[in-house]
């Protein structure tokens, strides 16, 4: 148990468990910035996101207490306030799918703020769909302040076709 709780507060990471922090770094032309985003270069943060594939190791619900599998989970994506609406997230989601894709996993997922729109917006204009969450399902919940309400996404991510 106190492994679980661990794991769920990331105070732990399970052997296996894939994890990037994803940096999107200004340069002083648009051109250094794309390749900024991708490679890391000079300049300053202009946003994060944090990705891992946690999910694959909760257990699910049920008698076999079959394991998750192939789920990138987004913990954090956070952007300059002066810099937002600029497309800095939605290039760092982008590079966290494709990330997620050379780790083997079909789907991507995270919590947003049920209050924020312009981040539901983003998200779902990126293809990802709001899922309800059964009840007592056991998937860990952002830590946040009270009466903080979130909204759970998920996008299944395409394959590659083979040609």
């Amino acid at each position: 148990m106190n492994k679980l709780i661990g794991l769920v507060f990331g105070f732990s990471v399970p052997n296996g468990c894939k994890r990037a922090c994803l940096v999107a770094v200004t340069g002083s032309s648009e051109e250094e910035e794309e390749e900024a985003l991708l490679l890391g270069s000079e300049g300053y943060v202009t946003g994060i996101l944090i990705l891992d594939t946690l999910a694959d190791f909760l257990p699910r619900k049920g008698p076999l207490q079959q394991r998750r599998s192939g789920i990138a989970y987004i913990s954090n994506v956070a952007v300059r306030e002066e810099l937002r609406r600029k497309g800095i997230a939605k290039k760092l989601v982008a590079k966290a799918e494709s990330e997620a894709r050379t780790w083997g996993c079909r789907a991507i997922a995270l919590h947003c703020d049920a209050n924020n729109p312009g981040a539901i917006k983003l998200y779902m204009g990126m293809g990802f769909r709001i899922i309800k969450v059964p009840e007592g399902a056991n998937w860990p919940q952002p830590r946040a302040s009270p009466g903080f309400h979130f909204s759970f996404m998920m996008k299944l991510l395409e394959t590659p076709s083979r040609g």
